[in-house]
């Protein structure tokens, strides 16, 4: 067992102190094959606990810059070799034009990383969730390589719920002695291929939403 697997394991087990994992659908995860995770982000530790459910699998996150020079967590996405996404100003025509360069070169990473056989996971909506519901928006790298997606990659949407209101969300604290939480994983590569390939880039990221935001699953 590796040392990022031993980490992991002990993390999971530090994390269940307080919170109880209900978690459905990893076993597509652990299927064989590459493959992309989408997940939303409804708190600071829910990478801290779909990382450690997934202690046997080698994710590979993209992370913020910021998230680098962290004394801690910087070490931590440094241990699982994550790919650095850029600070993208937008403060006058020519940082946008700067900006939507980065983002193409982004693209074209996280589809070489999936082509390299990676087990690529980032998030849709770019950042913590900051109101009710699951807001993506107008972000492009989600349908952008869904509409590119290398030959025999499997597309794995992820929805964890019950972190609404925890101490280390963006939202209202509620607080709980215990929290239960659940992971829901879900084979997805079939839609969000065509609604990539058919739909503008606003109506895929609002199919994306609506999948985020269902009490279901």
């Amino acid at each position: 067992m590796s040392f990022r697997q031993k980490l992991s394991k002990a993390v999971r087990w530090l994390l269940h102190l307080h919170y109880s994992v209900e978690t459905e659908g990893l076993e597509l995860i652990r299927s064989g094959g590459v493959h992309l995770l989408l997940p939303n982000h409804p708190a600071y530790v829910e990478p801290a606990l779909l990382f450690s459910e997934c202690w046997d699998v080698t994710l590979r996150p993209m992370c913020d810059e910021y998230l680098f020079r962290k004394p801690v967590i910087g070490w931590a996405v440094r241990l699982t070799n994550a790919i650095m996404v850029p600070d993208l100003p937008a403060t006058d025509a020519s940082h946008r034009a700067q900006s939507a360069d980065k983002a193409r070169a982004l693209t074209d990473t996280a589809l070489q990383a999936l082509t390299d056989g990676c087990d690529l996971v980032f998030y849709p909506s770019g950042h913590i969730k900051l109101t009710e519901k699951e807001q993506i928006g107008n972000r492009r790298l989600a349908y952008e390589v869904c509409g590119r997606l290398p030959q025999g990659v499997r597309i794995i949407m992820v929805r964890t719920t019950g972190l609404e209101n925890s101490i280390t969300s963006r939202l209202k604290t509620r607080l709980c002695l215990r929290r239960h939480v659940k992971i829901h994983c879900e084979d997805m590569t079939t839609e969000l291929t065509t609604w990539a390939q058919t739909l503008e880039k606003r109506d895929f990221n609002e199919k994306l939403e609506q999948w985020y935001n269902t009490s279901e699953g």
